[in-house]
């Protein structure tokens, strides 16, 4: 599995802006926190939903692996947050968390012969009665929305950012790659280029919650977005899984 986001990270928060609804993610997530809980991402980006959880007193730790995200992140500050540059797969720590989630399709990055281990090790960080909630792209996300090549625009801040994408699937090992190009052009009309590349694996509802349960955690709830909506019958789009320790409380 190969990846690299090493771009600035303020032109990854406002391609991001035009994919994510900010405001439900974080009600989302702080459902399942106590006041003053402690709260662990796996893959947290430029940090966005855990400036928004520290901004409503959480404490808050983040993991990616991307330096120029990190570095973002942390200029970027916010209350009760603190960032770890390094892979999610790889993390280790003697704390214990209300909360360990992965979004935006973060599992699918991660080498598929890693994703075991890393749910072990984000159940053993857990604290009694915390939750996991995993987003992730799952088959027919891949198979609906594959096009060879793609362009995007993105605007904000007299900001333009073109999104050329090329995709190229690997069905041996299930394995989707995506190239892209992106070119700047800011607020002062200087134009810069990015080379920007990632692999996602495949993944599908019943390998993830069979991998859950290796972890020794059990589903309470699955829905197809943050405001909690069910996830569709057709199976379309994300699905959103939260897991808490066996024999532990449903939230």
């Amino acid at each position: 599995m190969l990846s690299s986001f090493e771009f600035p990270g303020g032109y990854y928060e406002m391609m991001r802006r035009d994919f994510r609804d900010l405001t439900a993610e974080t009600d989302f997530l702080a459902s399942y926190v106590p006041d003053g809980g402690r709260v662990l991402d796996l893959g947290c980006g430029t940090g966005t939903n855990l400036r928004e959880l520290g901004a409503r007193g959480l404490s808050c730790v983040g993991v990616d692996q991307s330096a120029s995200f990190v570095d973002y992140a942390e200029r970027a500050g916010g209350e009760g947050v603190a960032y770890v540059h390094g892979r999610a797969e790889d993390f280790t720590s003697q704390e214990r968390f209300h909360l360990v989630y992965s979004l935006f399709m973060t599992l699918n990055y991660l080498p598929r012969e890693q994703l075991r281990r890393t749910l072990r090790n984000a159940a053993d960080r857990l604290l009694p009665g915390g939750h996991v909630v995993l987003e992730f792209g799952h088959l027919l996300n891949f198979v609906e929305s594959y096009q060879q090549h793609t362009v995007a625009h993105h605007r904000g801040d007299g900001v333009l950012i073109t999104r050329l994408v090329r995709q190229s699937l690997n069905p041996h090992a299930a394995i989707w790659r995506n190239e892209e190009t992106l070119l700047v052009r800011d607020a002062d009309g200087r134009v810069s280029l990015y080379d920007n590349f990632f692999d996602q694996s495949v993944l599908t509802g019943p390998e993830v919650r069979e991998l859950l349960a290796d972890a020794g955690l059990t589903v309470t709830a699955e829905y197809g977005g943050f405001r909690k909506e069910p996830a569709p019958g057709h199976g379309r789009g994300p699905l959103v899984i939260v897991a808490s320790r066996t024999g532990e409380g449903v939230a």
